[in-house]
Parts: C-alpha cells; structure tokens; sequence
C-alpha cells in the first residue's frame, strides 16, 4: 500500500524547510521510527522518521531546495509497487518540478553519505552550491568535516572554510583541533569546551593563561561572533534564509498589530554581583549567568501577577498555567529564543544548566520545536556590548518582553552618603491589550525587588 511522506510543520511560524540529506535511498526497506532525511529549519536541523514499513519506493525531494511544509518528499510501499502518476505530479508542481532523474540522483547521494563515499562528497562541492548555502545562513561543510568536528568537540561556525567558495573541509576542522591541543587547559575545561562546542583557542585568548571551566562556560554564553559577509556584489539583493524571513514577518506583525508602551527602572545589583561570583567560585558548582538570576526574577514576578502571565487571543486574553520565560539568543544568521519552561518551580542551578544547554542547541540548529514555543514572556540581553538601555520588541504570541543594558558603576545617594553601586537598567515593553499600565509597572517593581534582594531568588 502506498504510503506519503511529507515534509512537516515542526513549528507554529515554521512555513518551509530544507531537505539537507537523505539517509535512506531509494529501494531501502525501512521500519517504523527509521530516519529517513535531515531537514532544516530556521531554528533548527532536525530528523525526519518514517511512520510506515515498506520499501523506499521514491525519493522526490532534492536536497539543497527549500519547500513549504506538506510538501510530498518521498513515497514509502511494498517492494516493486508502482507510485501513480498523480503522486509524481504532486511532487514535481510543490517542488518546482525538479528535472527528471533527481530522485535517482536523490537517492545515490544518500548512499554516498557513508564513511566510504564521504571523500566523494568533499571532492563534488561546487562554488556555486556552498555560495547558495552561505547566503541562506547555514554552515557550509563537508560530511567529513561534520563528523571530525563532532568528534573533537570543534565548533564550525567559528571557522573559515578552505574549500570551493569556503566550504568547511576536514583539513580545517583538523588544523582547528591541533590549534586547541597546544592549548594549556584543565581536564574539565576540555571535556567541557567538547561538550558545547567551544574553541579552547578563543577562550584562552580571553582567559590571558591556563584554561579552567568557567573560562569555558563564559566563552559558550558569549555572542557568537559575526558572520562573514555573504557572497556577491555591491547593491546585489541578497536572498532571505529561512531564519531572517521569520524575523522580519514576526517583528513587522509586531510593530503593526500589538500596542505596546515602555516602563524603564534602574536596579542595584552589587549584591547580585556580589552572589554570583561566590556561587561561581565554587569547585565544580553550575555556573549561573546574569541572566539565569533575570529569568528566576521574572518568573517570580509573573507568579505575582498572573495577568502577566497571558497573552492576547482571539476573543480574549488567554491566561497560561505555566511561567515559562524565553531569551533571546544572537546567532551569526540571526537570533532564537529557547524557552525555559516552569522556571519558578525550578532552582536557580538548574535553571542556569538548562538555560546552557539551550544557548548550545540553539547555536548548533538542534533546538526541538517544544524547546521554542510556549514562552510567555522574553528577556534579551545587550549589556555585553556596552548598551546601556534600549526599547525591545514584544514577540508575537507573548505581552512582555525585557531589556537588559549593561552593569556600570555609578555614583548614588544613599543612606546620607554618596556611593558607587553596580546599577543595570530595565526597559519592559508590554502589550496594553493585555497588561495596564499600573500593573505592568509593579511588574517591574517586582522584578527588580527580586534582583535586589537576590538570595531570595538563591531559596
């Protein structure tokens, strides 16, 4: 019986993706659960299962093209049965009707993604295809690469590539590698910096010496650095990626149907500075982040005040029954915002653990679609540049985002002297459909009472 694969919707705002390889050819038998292709996202890269057994009858997605969601990719059945042409049409009209021979041709580049082929797919890479692929935003690199990169915890988007309009070769992924040996560096800051994919390099550059943990850590919760300009001429429009075209929708919906207005406050955080760095200095202890104590501060405040914790909906409010906050994180394509879920039912350690191992999915493209979706509120963070406050935009879906400027010193009148404190500024902007302006206001208050007093957010 014939049986459709269809390229899915792994996400509310997901239209298209891409089919980035197939890892089952045509005339495999395949089972239930049986990996059949790798596709792309905007947010991420993720697998596509077989829901069917049978035999791989058709491949009708080429790689490399992006299709919209529920597009006929590949036709499963009993071996030998015929695909009706009507099923073949369909492919070719949602696929722009790919030239004959594609799904054969489909198919054999599957095969060739084995270890034995790898050096074939190396030695095909045109300059068109890695410019084509460097213009939508994604790592352009060789199987080889790929799988010597992930074996000695090599993060290629922080390399340049040597090859056919600069492709990632092993070669690079190699030299890298040494370059991270002659580094001097703790066991664990090693075992770490392959976990998430840091250069062992960068991080000694900023550490001035020997490499320890939190070198590591810091290094991972750093922005990633900017993207090489992509391929062409000046005044050449250069094609939207997946990523940017979804930015550009979702913040153009922003700007024109949610009314927002803008609460600024300044907090004293020299006793959270002061906290951090005693639970940071601590053998082998979860390294938490600014932002780790900004989420626990939010989730406390939306507990509070639950009308906060709601969003706009057609016909009313929708109030959520889980504080989930999301933050924003810069990639070299654009920015995701990961989704820490029951963050006020959570300790701090474990919030910051997950919120790391979210920014490392997040630069890797393997966020899954639930770790995503669902926030109600976001925070973003521009301090690390030197910005010392600036207006957000709310994400479509949620009625509050938060603004973090950088920590700086400044002269205050307190307790009938002049001090220097550690002073970060908040900027909340909030959706009025939702939130009024006197509770978004203690909102804030809250929020920033909670960062004043941080060991509370410690209990």
């Amino acid at each position: 019986m014939i049986q459709k694969v269809t390229l899915p919707k792994l996400g509310e705002t997901v239209e298209v993706s891409t089919v980035e390889k197939w890892l089952k050819a045509e005339g495999d038998t395949v089972s239930v659960g049986d990996v059949l292709c790798e596709i792309t996202t905007d947010k991420a890269t993720l697998e596509v299962e077989s829901y069917y057994r049978g035999t791989l009858l058709r491949i009708l997605a080429p790689t490399g093209k992006e299709l919209p969601v529920g597009t006929l990719i590949a036709v499963i059945g009993e071996a030998g049965e015929k695909v009706p042409d009507e099923l073949l049409a369909e492919a070719g009209a949602a696929a722009g009707a790919a030239p004959a021979g594609a799904a054969e041709a489909a198919g054999r580049a599957a095969a060739a993604a084995s270890a034995t082929a790898a050096s074939v797919a190396e030695a095909t890479a045109t300059v068109a295809e890695a410019a084509a692929a460097a213009a939508q935003g994604r790592i352009v690199a060789s199987p080889r690469a790929r799988r010597a990169a992930k074996e000695r915890g090599v993060d290629l988007s922080r390399l340049r590539g040597s090859g056919p309009g600069g492709r990632i070769v092993e070669a690079d992924v190699l030299a890298a590698g040494k370059a991270a040996a002659s580094v001097k560096a703790s066991p664990v800051a090693r075992k770490v910096a392959a976990q998430m994919g840091v250069d062992l390099a960068q991080a000694a550059r900023a550490a001035g010496g020997r490499v320890m943990k939190e070198d590591v850590l810091r290094a991972a919760a750093a922005p990633a650095p900017p993207a090489a300009p992509p391929p062409g001429k000046p005044g050449e429009v250069i094609p939207l990626s997946p990523m940017r075209r979804i930015i550009a929708e979702r913040m153009l919906l922003a700007k024109q149907t949610i009314p927002c207005y803008y609460l600024e406050m300044d907090a004293d955080v020299t006793d959270l500075v002061c906290l951090r760095n005693k639970m940071n200095a601590r053998p082998d202890a979860q390294k938490v982040t600014f932002n780790d104590f900004v989420l626990k501060a939010c989730a406390a405040a939306l507990r509070a005040f639950p009308v906060a914790n709601s969003r706009w909906a057609e016909g009313g409010i929708e109030r959520r029954a889980e504080v989930s906050v999301g933050f924003a994180v810069a990639l070299d394509e654009g920015l995701v915002v990961p989704v820490v879920r029951s963050v006020d039912k959570k300790s701090l350690e474990r919030v910051a653990a997950e919120a790391a191992a979210l920014v490392e999915k997040a630069r890797s493209k393997r966020l899954q679609p639930h770790e995503y979706q669902g926030g109600c509120m976001t925070v973003s963070n521009l301090g690390m540049y030197g910005i010392r406050s600036f207006i957000p935009v709310v994400n479509p879906g949620e009625s509050t985002i938060l603004g973090l400027g950088m920590v700086d010193d400044r002269v205050v009148f307190r307790q009938g002297g002049i001090q220097v404190r550690k002073i970060m500024t908040l900027v909340l902007a909030v959706d009025h459909r939702v939130v009024d302006g006197s509770v978004g206001a203690q909102f804030l208050e809250a929020v920033r009472d909670a960062l004043e007093v941080p060991q509370k957010l410690v209990e």
